[in-house]
């Protein structure tokens, strides 16, 4: 029992000081964050946890229950920090009406969406600015066959979270 309770308060302790910790403008990523602040508060609760209680303390079970948390806390914050989806539903939250055309919207978050991606994809040194476009690199081949091997071994047909769904857009 004083296991899960450490493990509670470990993963209690890293949701604190994420939430503190994100809010600072300059530092690490916000994935850095997380896994600093989730190694740190766990390796200081196990710490504090086996010097003050009694009776000693199960580790992998202490380890297991923080670590869990700490990855549903990193997939909670990781489906909103960046959603382009979550984006849009808030400006037309609160765009009178609630509606917006589809022109604005890819003009305003989809575009700069991918242009930040692309720029990433240059940076990186997997696609290179050609006349008209973007072309892969050697290097982004590569990357992009190992992805497309590790997406076969895991049985990923479709790419993202929708699977084979294919959204259309309606005719009047």
């Amino acid at each position: 029992m004083n296991a899960l309770l450490v493990g509670l308060g470990c993963f209690a302790a890293h949701v604190a000081v994420t939430l503190v910790w994100l809010r600072v403008k300059h530092g690490p990523s916000p994935v850095a964050r997380h896994a600093a602040s989730a190694l740190g508060t766990h390796f200081i609760g196990v710490t504090v946890a086996a010097a003050s209680l009694e009776e000693p303390v199960a580790y992998w079970p202490v380890a297991a229950v923080s670590g869990f948390g700490a990855v549903c806390w990193l997939f909670a914050f990781s489906a909103v920090y960046k959603s382009v989806s979550l984006r849009i539903l808030s400006q037309l939250s609160r765009t009178p009406g609630h509606a917006l055309p589809f022109e604005v919207i890819a003009e305003d978050y989809v575009w700069p969406e991918f242009e930040a991606r692309v720029a990433v994809l240059v940076q990186m040194g997997c696609a290179k600015e050609v006349a008209g476009g973007y072309a892969a690199t050697a290097a982004g081949n590569a990357t992009a066959r190992r992805i497309a091997g590790i997406q076969r071994a895991c049985g990923i047909g479709a790419s993202g979270l929708y699977g084979d769904a294919v959204v259309t857009q309606s005719s009047p």
